[in-house]
This record gives structure tokens, sequence and C-alpha cells, in this order.
């Protein structure tokens, strides 16, 4: 299993907060990770299910 999890520091009066989604194909979900990223801003970590990091993607600002 693979882990996608959307981090954003400033939501809930600056606690955070988590959005996972679980893939078992660790290409699709790099896949989908880079795209959340792009479109949302948002910092994204890809994990595998024992919670060891496979990539972190910063959060991306377009001008």
């Amino acid at each position: 299993m693979i882990i996608i999890d959307v981090s954003n520091s400033a939501a809930f009066s600056g606690k955070g907060s988590i959005i996972v989604l679980e893939y078992t194909d660790e290409d699709v979900a790099l896949k989908v990770a880079r795209k959340i990223a792009e479109e949302t801003g948002r910092s994204v970590t890809v994990r595998r299910e024992d919670m060891g990091v496979i990539s972190s993607i910063p959060a991306i600002t377009t001008h």
C-alpha cells in the first residue's frame, strides 16, 4: 500500500490538515501526488505502508 498525504499547515487556525489517499502502484501514486501539488499549491508526501517516505513534493506556487 502507498499512502499520499496532502498537508496544509495554514488550515484550521494553523493546526494543519491532512488528506490521505491509498494506492498500490507507486508510479501512479507519484503521478497523482505531483498533480495534487500542482493543483492545490500544497506540499504532498508519498509514503510506504510502514510510513517510510518515498517522495516529498514541496508546495508549488504559480505567479
